[in-house]
């Protein structure tokens, strides 16, 4: 060896990774080579050796003081730190130990200028699952010292620290308040932290940024709705309006919402910056109408309904809006009060009879309505501009549904008078009214199917009902009227019941027995008929 590499100095950084590098040393020499090097740090190679040696020293003894040592190195006149960065970062890979890993970022932290690959580590770390919550907070610490944070980045920080602890949440919005566009992905990541459980503070200065934004788009409109439907904190609704206010264009549901701050909020300092913004509304184009109209009857809120009906009124005059009110009402009519009905039905009225979708919607909407009085009020206002024929269905089902006995005989006066022959379905109404005992119709349902017992199957079977269990004078002559009618198949046990009804008048007995008596009888029928004449009264009934 030449004279150069002889020298002490220069024999240092190859002592360092043999004693240092070596399991068997005595810790005392292994200080003493550490203490030396700390001394010789311009000498070439010395630092590197230290760095070189560091992965391979096992007992932690030793690996504490050379990290102490190695952290704590000024490396401003280092010509290239590349090294000592890599090997602080594998060192951090491999700890085991909480402490020394959470030195070690801050270490890294405070080198962020001086090495590129520094602000990827931290951010590679922070998705990392495993991390203490100590690291953690070194971790976001690093990042939010970056100089640019992309949304990835303010995103996965927001994610993992929704239900940490506050000042981890603080570090999370720090991230995202460095993201120079919020994004609705970035909304949706803050959301949770809006929540009532959160700190104040973290959840003020998210509405603040909101509040203060030139401009937001609709998605931030659901978080802000959230706040301002369900947050018990005066100012915090206040912020959210504010920031609402921010969104453009505003749409249904921030329109909605402004209706429903200026009625329902319970602090009057934001009603008022509601109602102030219901000024600032502009003139809505018919398909933002549409809309409002579409939510009349999904939103509970009486307030919010009647600001919708003085918003519609001047406008029913368009189909589609009065068409998007008619369904919006007979969606859910139950939903409103007196109040909302009668605008609503008298916003309506004028187009029932002219407009067939309107009417039916109308009639469609009483079977949802469960005040007597407002289906009276619909059924009054229909019925006399409606050709019935053309609402036929739906007014046969709310009548064969209708409690009221005056609404049902109003439906029936309705129906009544139309043809059973041109309307199959009315012989299927008439027919359970004429069988059903408590029934006030039965008398004119018997003279209507009596002229019709020919045309449909079921009327037979309801003539003989009456006939057979009934006592009522008329009722049965009625039926028997039809019953006798030349194309209806006639049976004897029906005829003679009639016959033995002594309740019935003679003539109505006299007819039934004349037609008896035409029927071709069996041995046993004319055996059955002869006894059953023989018990009345001589002179009552004529036999042939």
């Amino acid at each position: 060896m030449n004279e150069t590499t002889q020298k002490p100095d220069n024999a240092l950084p190859g002592l360092i990774r043999k004693v240092l590098g070596s399991p068997h040393s005595e810790q005392v020499i292994k200080a003493q080579i550490i203490q030396l090097a700390a001394r010789n740090l311009h000498v070439p190679e010395v630092a590197t050796a230290l760095l070189e040696v560091l992965p391979l020293t096992k007992d932690k003894e030793t690996r504490d003081q050379l990290l102490q040592f190695l952290s704590a190195l000024n490396t401003s006149r280092f010509p290239d730190t590349a090294a000592l960065f890599s090997a602080l970062m594998n060192v951090f890979r491999q700890e085991k130990e909480r402490a020394v890993r959470t030195a070690l970022l801050y270490r890294l932290q405070d080198s962020l200028h001086q090495d590129e690959r520094l602000g990827s580590f931290f951010i590679e770390l922070n998705r990392e699952e495993s991390l203490s919550e100590e690291e953690r907070i070194a971790v976001q610490d690093a990042i939010t010292s970056l100089p640019s944070i992309t949304e990835e980045v303010a995103l996965a920080a927001l994610q993992r620290n929704v239900n940490a602890p506050t000042l981890m949440q603080s570090q999370a919005l720090d991230l995202a308040e460095q993201c120079p566009v919020w994004s609705g992905a970035m909304v949706a990541g803050l959301q949770p932290y809006l929540d009532v459980k959160n700190d104040r503070n973290i959840r003020f200065r998210i509405l603040s940024r909101l509040a203060t934004a030139k401009l937001l788009d609709a998605g931030y409109a659901p978080v802000l709705i959230s706040i301002l439907r369900t947050d018990n904190d005066a100012y915090a609704r206040e912020t959210a309006l504010a920031a609402l206010s921010r969104i453009k264009p505003w749409d249904e549901t921030v329109v909605l919402q402004l209706f429903w701050t200026a009625s329902q909020d319970g602090d009057e300092q934001v009603r008022r910056a509601a109602v102030v913004l219901q000024q600032e509304l502009p003139e809505p184009d018919s398909s933002l109408l549409v809309k409002l109209a579409g939510q009349l009857s999904a939103d509970r809120s009486a307030g919010v309904r009647l600001a919708l009906l003085d918003m519609l009124k001047p406008v029913m005059r368009l189909p589609e809006i009065r068409s998007a009110v008619a369904n919006a009402f007979s969606g859910n009519p139950g939903v409103f009060d007196d109040t909302e009905f009668n605008l609503l039905v008298g916003m309506l009225a004028p187009y029932a009879g002219r407009d067939e979708s309107i009417s039916l919607l109308l009639i469609n909407s009483v079977k949802g309505l469960p005040n007597t009085a407002q289906r009276k009020k619909v059924l009054d206002l229909l019925l006399g501009k409606v050709k019935i024929d053309m609402v036929l269905e739906p007014v046969l089902e709310l009548f064969a549904k209708e409690r009221s006995d005056a609404l049902r005989e109003t439906l029936f006066n309705q129906v009544k008078a139309l043809s059973v022959a041109r309307h199959p379905q009315l012989a299927d109404v008439f027919c359970r009214e004429l069988t059903e005992p408590g029934s006030p119709f039965r008398v004119t349902c018997a003279g209507i199917l009596a002229n019709a017992a020919e045309l449909y199957p079921q009327i037979v079977p309801a003539l003989e009902d009456v006939l057979q269990y009934d006592t009522d004078r008329d009722l049965v002559r009625l039926c028997l009227d039809g019953y006798l009618r030349p194309g209806v198949e006639k049976k004897f046990d029906v005829l003679l019941t009639v016959v033995k009804n002594e309740l019935v008048d003679t003539l109505t007995r006299q007819r039934t027995l004349d037609a008896l008596t035409k029927l071709p009888l069996d041995t046993d029928q004319q055996a059955t008929l002869a006894d059953a004449l023989s018990g009345l009264k001589p002179g009552t009934l004529q036999t042939p």
